[in-house]
């Protein structure tokens, strides 16, 4: 069901015709996926307004509207979005409208960030192909940039020159973005090493066919890096802490039953930082394998069309888990060290050594103490329900993705 909340129209049910538009009024409407779209969105709607009234047109004002879809499609039927995202602007009478979605989007083998489309006066924006860092501001310049991609092909939209009675003539529309046609969908920072995202140029076969006027993507190694970010964040990896609490507590009583062992103070004390890091690694890698198969999070494509988008959600899931439980073994570690600290006898720590001890021996001690504990943990996360497991482990557009790929299997061994 969608939800939806109105800024800065003081009449929700008045109609956005073009004639209103040249009367000195644009109807906007973002149309966002739940969970991070739709926060991102919110959160825009206030400002939009005047940010639009400042770099694409000051002669208009912008109503801002935003509603909550389910927005329909997977990777392969990306296209239909601008249908959808359409269909959707005339039911609610936009005169614009930008879409934000979750689903990542291939076109040509490189990920696409935007589409806007005149003809439909609707633009969308791939949010996970914008990446993690900055994804707020990357969205809001993204969005003011494709309002003015759409509203500068849109001449009904835009009102008439005034003669020589005192009102100003039409000016250039925008004061603090580039012209018509940039090249970079958004401006780059110092700080930042990768490139900005580019207009293709010039429009390729794919978006003369889908009615796509201006496209902007994220070619080479550093886009398809970003786009995997952007798609763990989309399947938020925090949210998967809460249901693995069994997993935890049986690595927190597997890292106190280690800490209370001699031979493992001795073992930790002798076999080096290289090979601890190396267990450290082993265990995470295991934890995760362990969590994948034995909650059925890995993707059997049935079709060669599937295969290219199981690939991409195969490499995402395994990295949504390890951030997820990178950050457990760091909670772990942080928990097991200060048990050593409090619990293990100083003195007989020492004796047992047989060299003076510091805050280090400790750390080296809840390093080892904790990775072993991981492997615990990972046999511990099995006992939690796949359902929970896979529902924390993927975001919106996934899990919708996930149980429509599942129907159609039963669907066919129905049959």
């Amino acid at each position: 069901m969608a939800s939806e909340g109105r800024v800065g129209s003081s009449n929700p049910e008045r109609s956005t015709s073009a004639e209103e538009a040249r009367d000195g009024s644009v109807t906007l409407g973002l149309i966002s996926a739940p969970d991070i779209p739709e926060k991102i969105a919110r959160e825009l709607a206030p400002e939009l307004p005047g940010l639009l009234g400042k770099h694409v047109d000051d002669r208009v004002s912008w109503d801002v509207s935003v509603v909550v879809v389910p927005l329909t499609g997977t990777g392969r039927e990306a296209p239909d979005i601008l249908d959808v995202c359409r269909e959707r602007s005339q039911r609610e009478g936009w005169d614009l409208a930008v879409c934000l979605t979750d689903l990542p989007v291939y076109r040509s083998e490189q990920p696409v960030v935007a589409d806007a489309s005149a003809q439909r006066g609707v633009g969308a924006i791939s949010l996970p192909a914008l990446g993690v860092t900055r994804l707020r501001p990357r969205a809001r310049e993204a969005t003011i940039q494709l309002v003015h991609e759409l509203y500068a092909r849109i001449p009904d939209l835009q009102p008439e020159p005034r003669g020589e009675d005192g009102d100003a003539e039409a000016g250039d529309g925008a004061s603090g973005l580039p012209g018509r046609r940039p090249r970079h969908l958004v401006e780059r920072r110092p700080a930042e090493l990768v490139s900005p995202f580019r207009r293709i140029e010039p429009p390729d076969e794919d978006m003369k066919e889908a009615g796509v006027d201006a496209r902007f993507a994220a070619p080479g190694v550093r886009g398809r890096l970003r786009l995997f970010s952007g798609m763990v964040l989309a399947n938020r990896p925090w949210k998967i802490l809460p249901p693995f609490k069994g997993a935890v507590a049986a690595a927190f009583a597997t890292a106190a039953y280690a800490l209370v062992l001699p031979t493992i103070w001795m073992l930790a004390d002798a076999v080096g930082w290289a090979r601890l890091l190396a267990l450290m690694v082993a265990a995470i890698v295991a934890m995760v394998a362990w969590v994948i198969i034995g909650h059925h999070l890995w993707e059997r494509p049935t079709d060669r069309e599937d295969r290219r988008w199981a690939a991409l959600y195969n490499g995402v899931t395994p990295l949504t888990i390890s951030v997820a439980v990178l950050v457990a073994y760091a909670v772990l570690f942080a928990l097991v060290f200060l048990a050593a600290w409090v619990f293990v006898p100083g003195h007989y720590f020492q004796t047992t050594l047989k060299h003076p001890i510091g805050v280090g021996d400790f750390l080296i001690l809840a390093w080892m103490a904790t990775s072993l504990a991981t492997v615990a943990g990972a046999i511990g996360s099995s006992l939690e329900d796949e359902d929970t497991v896979r529902d924390a482990s993927y975001g919106y557009r996934q899990r919708r993705r996930q149980s429509r790929r599942q129907e159609s299997e039963e669907d066919d061994s129905d049959e």
